[in-house]
Formats: C-alpha cells, structure tokens, sequence
C-alpha cells in the first residue's frame, strides 16, 4: 500500500513541474505530447488507486493515505488557476 501511495504522490509530484513549466510557457506546443502522457498516466495511476478503495485499509494505512492525499492537494493548489 505505501509503495502505491508513494507512486501516486510521485506521479502528481511531476505533474505539478509538468504545470509549472506549462504556465512559464503556455505557448510552447512541445508540451501538449507531455500533456498527453501525463492523461494517459492520469488515468493508469487512477484505476490502479481504485483497487485500494474497498473499505478495508488499517487504520496506519488510512493515516498515511490522508498524510500523502493532503500533501497531493497542497501541491495542486500551487499550480490551480
């Protein structure tokens, strides 16, 4: 479980570069092939969570699930328009 929460973070941590680098240059068309990547990526990473979301996580699971999901969301916030 944590292996798959750090790859999950992991994941959003690069999409936020991702962003950042998009927002520096909005117009530079090289990116939309990583933005295409990043859906594809998107997608895989939230199929593979949805095998968590069975109700049956300890509660150390469930506080490190919180910890890393807060962390995720702090990290989004820098790069929402």
């Amino acid at each position: 479980f944590k292996e798959a929460m750090d790859s999950y973070e992991t994941f959003f941590d690069q999409y936020v570069a991702f962003m950042q680098k998009y927002q520096a240059a909005p117009g530079n068309l090289s990116l939309l092939g990583d933005y295409a990547k990043f859906l594809a990526q998107y997608s895989d990473m939230m199929s593979k969570m949805d095998e968590w979301d069975d109700g049956t996580l300890s509660n150390t699971e469930l506080s490190y699930y919180i910890e890393v999901t807060s962390r995720i969301s702090q990290k989004l916030l820098t790069v929402a328009q």
